[in-house]
């Protein structure tokens, strides 16, 4: 599966590579002629190869289980060893984990596993719904004492021997497991006498139940400051394709040419833009940010392309949008066409003026359109599904033109008649959208592009609770800033006080943003006004990182720049100064120049009160040479560029 224009399983090498891994056995079953073909095809195969690369095939193996299981019988796994799913992408350094792990077996002869995990708070993209974890740690030694996976639990239930019998335990909500983990040779052996073993999970909670039988324990090692996510659905495709966009990866960054291709380098440009040499761009399109664009790739003129990664030798028309989208190789989007957050997989043709909404899935060799729009989460295939006879299905072997397009040859998914899966639960777990709930904290732009619709809001807190919860805010600032308490832990019990009175995630970033505005009053009532703009530099030097945590996507910027023109309706002082509040939170890069010029450019005539369309106007006016420095700042780069 293509990940930013380099295959998934080259990252998975790359870091084992760079861990020092001198042997890799790639254990593969479902697609297994794909891997091995591009194996063959790239530096793991050739004589400059950092690690020699064994591919293992069995069709027959359906889990983690039975691959240990063959490799054992195989009797392949003679010393300590790394497991690890081809889906992971790391940017962290395995090497003292590996030590770490090898001093305590040279110790004792009960560690048989060490956990990677890193550190991640809860609602940072990266960390899979489907995978949180909540992890029991004896802190002196780093045993694990318990380990359960989240998902949608609401409460966590403990065993009272674990406080019973360790005076010390470290709980940890703020973990990913990196789906990494280094095992010894007798690890494969209990999977061969556990056949109840299929997953990594059953294993450890197997090995943490019978240990006082077995005497074995498992380990855990923690990373601070490096990055690791596994790519196992459309929700964590998006966010770990942003993450390397961003290059919170780095080095493992579309320009650090991890294959070794000449087909792969790619420039990076501001804002995030990558592009390869063979791109030809037309005078007018526009590459926000977060785009990459491959080898052969053309786009069109007045096209639009934000957060999305376009393959090799595509075909992007004029007056196209694209936001989140991935485009596979050898797609051809004709002019006027519209994609959100949906997936365009290898050889799809879209005809003029067809918009894909959010969650679609378009398979390979899909044609759509003239002049359609694709409902969210539909799955289009270019044959149609069909049975465990190969039977067509009944209602789904017919091209319906009203939802593919007069010219479209398409057929929506349909699970056969005995599958376990429907159609709308298999994208709901496509995008990691059957653990989440109302109430989840999510403070990142993937969430926001999940909503069925970007503009419905869960109903608001009584007033009560949200002027409790800023009042809250308030004094957990000021007690940061006397205490000196580190921004995880602010982050924590901001996150605290947002289950404690059931704020959704936009009255959250409303909530701080209006706090950081009236801090310097709350600190200093009787400020001067002529103080206040220093005074506010100050409060946004001291938390920003606070800010950043919450203060990330569109959605979030909108909250941000809605509050503070809210906030200067009722307070001159800082209506005076809303220029330049806007330019320091641009500079500290928490505004963006689109969000900014969004709200500018945001009509009077939208509000049904006279005297707040006059107060819109005048609040625009102050801020018009701001914007008018922003945009001409925009075209300079624009025009170096070309």
């Amino acid at each position: 599966m293509p990940l930013v224009n380099t295959p998934l399983l080259d990252y998975t090498l790359e870091f084992l590579c760079t861990a020092g891994i001198q042997q890799v056995i790639v254990f593969c079953c479902a697609h297994a002629d794909q891997i091995k073909a591009h194996l063959q095809s790239s530096r793991w195969s050739g004589s400059l190869s950092p690690c020699d690369v064994v591919t293992i095939v069995s069709e027959d193996a359906l889990s983690v289980g039975d691959a240990l299981r063959d490799l054992d019988a195989k009797g392949l796994i003679k010393s300590d060893f790394v497991l690890v799913n081809g889906d992971v992408v790391s940017s962290m350094n395995l090497r003292q984990a590996l030590e770490e792990h090898k001093a305590r077996r040279l110790r004792e002869k009960t560690p048989i596993m060490t956990l990677v995990c890193a550190r991640a708070l809860p609602g940072q993209e990266s960390r899979c719904l489907e995978e949180d974890i909540m992890v029991a740690v004896r802190p002196e030694s780093q045993r694990v004492l318990h380990y359960q996976k989240v998902a949608d639990t609401k409460k966590f239930d403990f065993p009272l021997s674990l406080f019973a019998e360790h005076p010390c335990v470290d709980l940890h909500y703020d973990l990913l497991d990196c789906q990494v983990s280094i095992c010894s040779p007798l690890v494969p052996t209990l999977f061969t006498d556990n056949f109840d073993y299929q997953t990594r999970e059953h294993f450890i909670r197997g090995i943490l139940v019978n240990e006082e039988i077995l005497g074995n324990t498992i380990h855990v090692h923690l990373l601070e400051d490096s990055y690791a996510a596994r790519v196992s659905n459309l929700q964590m495709y998006h966010a770990v394709s942003h993450d390397i966009l961003n290059r919170w990866s780095h080095p493992m960054v579309p320009d650090g040419n991890i294959t070794n291709n000449t087909d792969d380098q790619y420039s990076y440009r501001r804002h995030n833009v990558y592009l390869h040499k063979d791109v030809t761009l037309a005078m007018g399109c526009t590459l926000q940010k977060n785009v990459i664009v491959g080898k052969g790739s053309c786009v069109g003129k007045n096209t639009q392309i934000r957060h999305s990664v376009i393959g090799k030798n595509c075909h992007i028309g004029d007056d196209v949008s694209l936001d989140g989208v991935y485009v596979w190789d050898n797609v051809n989007i004709e002019s006027g066409c519209k994609a959100e957050l949906c997936l365009l997989a290898e050889g799809v043709h879209l005809l003029p003026r067809v918009h894909v909404k959010q969650r679609c899935v378009i398979a390979d060799k899909v044609r759509l359109g003239p002049d359609v729009s694709i409902p969210a989460g539909k799955i289009l295939m270019c044959t149609p599904p069909t049975d465990d006879f190969g039977d067509a299905l009944e209602g789904y072997s017919e091209i319906r033109p009203e939802l593919v397009g007069r010219d479209g040859v398409a057929y929506e998914y349909a699970a056969p008649p005995d599958s376990d899966d429907e159609g709308d639960e298999l994208v709901r777990e496509m995008w990691a959208l059957d653990l989440q709930s109302d109430d989840e904290d999510d403070a990142s732009s993937t969430q926001s592009h999940l909503d069925d619709d970007e503009d419905s809001l869960p109903a608001s807190p009584p007033p009560d609770d949200a002027r409790m919860f800023y009042d809250e805010t308030v004094s957990t600032l000021i007690r940061a800033e006397e205490e000196n308490i580190s921004k995880d832990n602010l982050v924590l019990e901001i996150n605290s006080l947002k289950c404690a009175y059931f704020m959704q995630i936009q009255e959250v970033n409303i909530g701080i943003t209006r706090a950081l505005l009236e801090y310097p009053f709350k600190v200093k009532p009787d400020l001067p006004a002529n103080q206040y703009l220093q005074q506010f530099n100050k409060v946004l030097k001291l938390f920003l990182p606070l800010l950043q945590n919450y203060i990330r996507s569109n959605e979030s910027q909108t909250d941000c720049i809605t509050t503070i023109e809210e906030v200067c309706l009722t307070n001159d002082v800082i209506s005076s100064s809303l220029p330049k509040i806007l330019h320091l939170l641009y500079n500290s890069e928490i505004l963006e120049e689109e969000a900014c010029i969004t709200w500018y450019n945001k009509p009077a005539d939208t509000m049904d009160d006279e005297e707040d369309q006059h107060t819109h106007t005048a609040l625009r006016k102050q801020a018009t040479a701001f914007i008018t420095w922003l945009q001409e700042a925009e075209e300079e780069s624009s025009e170096e560029e070309d």
